[in-house]
């Protein structure tokens, strides 16, 4: 992997967890309550202008990527947190005697371990030989 690829891999990377965010917090897999979703995109709209002006720019200015990246992350994580405010764990129909340890211990984990482990998967078969 050359230097010039980390931004590309930075970028797609954020990116792809700011999709999964907003889809998990859409209710789309519904693993969490579902929340007003205008109220939701007019908090984070002037953010997705930022996402989309810097993601023109990237075009001329290629390592403007990884800031792409680095705000779609942010733009993510304001969305795990608003998710985390509304509802305090998994619906119920996730919950099993295996399962309801962890989710009390860590209730936003499946949020975690969809978003993020499926951007790694994304980056995972990009960059696969």
């Amino acid at each position: 992997m050359s230097i010039s690829s980390i931004p590309f891999l930075v970028g797609i990377f954020g990116f792809s967890y700011l999709i999964l965010a907003l889809q998990v917090s859409s209710s789309f897999p519904p693993f969490y309550k579902k929340g007003n979703l205008e109220e939701d995109m007019k908090l984070d709209l002037p953010f997705m202008f930022g996402v989309l002006a810097l993601l023109a720019t990237s075009t001329i200015f290629p390592y403007l990527f990884v800031i792409f990246g680095l705000l779609s992350a942010f733009v993510a994580i304001r969305v795990r947190r608003r998710v985390s405010e509304r509802t305090n764990g998994p619906l119920p129909w996730l919950l099993s005697p295996i399962t309801i340890g962890v989710f009390n211990r860590w209730p936003m984990f499946l949020f975690d371990a969809w978003t993020i482990g499926l951007a790694a998967l994304v980056i995972t078969v990009m960059f696969a030989r």
